[in-house]
């Protein structure tokens, strides 16, 4: 994370409170929650971002929630609506978000702010009075680079003064506030002197996925979410942890075993880890892992035999924190379910109750569709009650390239059915006939494929991948400097179901030819013949040094 960053954050990723702290949390057991903002909330991704790091954290809770999220609003428009968007809910805390459209989009003028702190006043003192617990965000920055009218009228300065007199309003109130603005425009400051062009606001107001995640990260901190706990640590030389057992170690290849459940992890999109870590997500939404005595360089972590991310043995020591990502299928299951929840309500509250309300045949429809919402959540809480106790391995990261990439290779059981060809060597991980490699379909085993390399090298990794669909068991990895003698250096059983992959890694063999090769398959079928052999991709690599 960006120096810049660290400092920003720190200034706003406390907890700002105008009164005194409580001693209970900001979220209860048993909470309902309602998100009351703008478009911004409307957007139901930094909403489902904190459902699911609250749900997933805090299983037992039972927690419920709601977006009231209105496109266009402001703070004295959800005065005008409160009641009939979110008292009729009867929540038990309230989170406001508003401020981007209250400043008019215009420079900063001392009416404009008067109008947001006496719009807000009204508002907390309504849900203060109504026995509801409130939490105040400060407004978002904008990103002026993406809209020169906001450059000209410089709106950051406008969105800073509505949050101070947030904070004003939080403080006469003696309820929690949360400064949203000014880590968020630190983080996007911080992420531009990296890289003129990036942003995480393309359209200067509304952040996609990486703003959102940096807004919900704040949010969470602010509202006191705790980490997650730790997958563990382990010394590698004394071979001794805590929350770890070591099951194998090979040269430069570790597996470990955890010795208690780990609850489900806080799921992203593969595309915004990178920029999480940036932003310091990982920090408070992953799982951290603690490694020392591993050897100086670059290592990668599989969870359950899938990339879950790569560190220097320095970074281990001092310990990495790990975000869910593609390892955690039922992690992403309750991310995805969260989202057709919202949606749902959405559909029932936007589309139905509010332009039907004087139609007879109005509550029928609204009463499912909101009792499908009370299903929606009875099933994230049977879900985030699962718990695991996954393989983690942890191995030398390779310094060379894929010396397999695009290479010729050849199968003793070609494939007839033109499925795959080319796709054990084309770069892609994918599942499915324009990724994946499939053999033909006799019964005979065993069956191989060998990988012809540009020149021999001094091999010491090869990554093979096998999809979710299938009956691929047992696969070999054999090397041959001539294509005649083959010596087989690791041998790998995967289960049968989930795409996954395995790290093979061994003492360097010069070799020229990479073998795989089938010896087995299990007996089920799975979308396919159990004849069929597949893999998704196949990697070769020399000495990580």
């Amino acid at each position: 994370m960006p120096k810049q960053f660290r400092a920003w954050a720190g200034l706003g990723l406390a907890l700002l409170l105008a009164g005194a702290l409580q001693a209970q949390p900001l979220v209860q057991p048993g909470d309902h929650v309602v998100f009351y903002g703008d478009s911004i909330t409307e957007q139901r991704m930094y909403t489902r971002y904190v459902q699911q790091y609250l749900l997933t954290r805090y299983p037992d809770y039972e927690l419920t929630f709601h977006n009231a999220g209105w496109s266009g609003d402001t703070a004295g428009g959800a005065v005008g609506r409160l009641e009939r968007d979110v008292l009729t809910l009867q929540p038990d805390l309230v989170t406001l978000f508003f401020g981007m459209n209250d400043g008019g989009y215009r420079a900063l003028d001392e009416p404009t702010v008067t109008g947001y702190r006496n719009n807000m006043d009204r508002l907390v003192g309504a849900l203060v009075d109504a026995g509801v617990r409130v939490v105040v965000f400060a407004p978002p920055c904008v990103d002026p680079d993406r809209r020169a009218p906001l450059a000209e009228v410089d709106y950051n300065a406008m969105l800073r003064a509505l949050g101070v007199a947030g904070r004003e309003i939080a403080t006469k109130y003696r309820v929690p506030f949360v400064d949203v603005f000014t880590p968020m425009l630190g983080a996007q400051r911080a992420l531009k002197a990296a890289d003129a062009d990036f942003t995480f606001i393309p359209d200067a107001v509304h952040p996609n996925a990486a703003g959102q995640l940096v807004m919900a990260t704040i949010m969470l901190q602010g509202l006191g979410a705790e980490p997650p706990a730790p997958l563990g640590s382990y010394d590698v030389t004394t071979n001794q942890g805590t929350g770890l057992r070591l099951t194998d170690g090979q040269p430069r290849r570790y597996e470990f075993a955890l010795t208690q459940p780990l609850a489900l992890p806080f799921w992203i999109e593969a595309g915004s880890a990178g920029a999480a870590k940036q932003i310091g997500a990982d920090t408070q939404m992953g799982q951290r892992l603690t490694l020392t005595g591993l050897e100086a360089g670059t290592w990668q972590i599989e969870v359950d035999g899938n990339p879950a991310t790569t560190a220097t043995a320095a970074e281990l020591a001092a310990g990495v924190s790990i975000l869910g990502g593609d390892w955690s299928p039922r992690a992403k299951q309750v991310h995805d379910l969260i989202a057709d929840k919202e949606n749902n309500y959405y559909h029932a509250w936007r589309r139905i109750r509010l332009p039907f309300e004087a139609q007879p045949a109005m509550p029928a429809i609204y009463d499912g569709l909101f009792a499908a919402d009370q299903g929606y959540h009875d099933l994230l809480w049977d879900l985030t009650q699962t718990t695991s106790q996954p393989t983690l391995t942890v191995m030398r990261a390779p310094s060379s390239e894929n010396l397999a990439l695009g290479r010729p290779y050849e199968v003793s059981d070609p494939n007839d059915y033109n499925w795959g060809i080319g796709g054990l060597t084309d770069g892609s991980w994918n599942p499915g006939p324009n990724g994946s490699f499939a053999t033909g379909a006799s019964a005979d085993l065993p069956k191989h494929a060998t990988i012809e390399l540009a020149e021999a090298a001094p091999v010491s990794m090869v990554v093979v991948g096998v999809p979710n669909f299938g009956s691929t068991r047992t696969v070999r990895v054999a090397l041959s400097l001539d294509g005649q003698t083959f010596t087989e250096v690791g041998s790998h059983e995967f289960a049968l179901g989930p795409t996954q992959r395995y790290t093979f890694t061994f003492a360097p063999q010069e070799a020229r030819y990479v073998r795989l090769i089938w010896p087995d398959r299990y007996p089920d079928e799975r979308g396919y013949s159990p004849n069929f052999a597949f893999a998704t991709e196949c990697t070769v690599h020399t000495d990580a040094d």
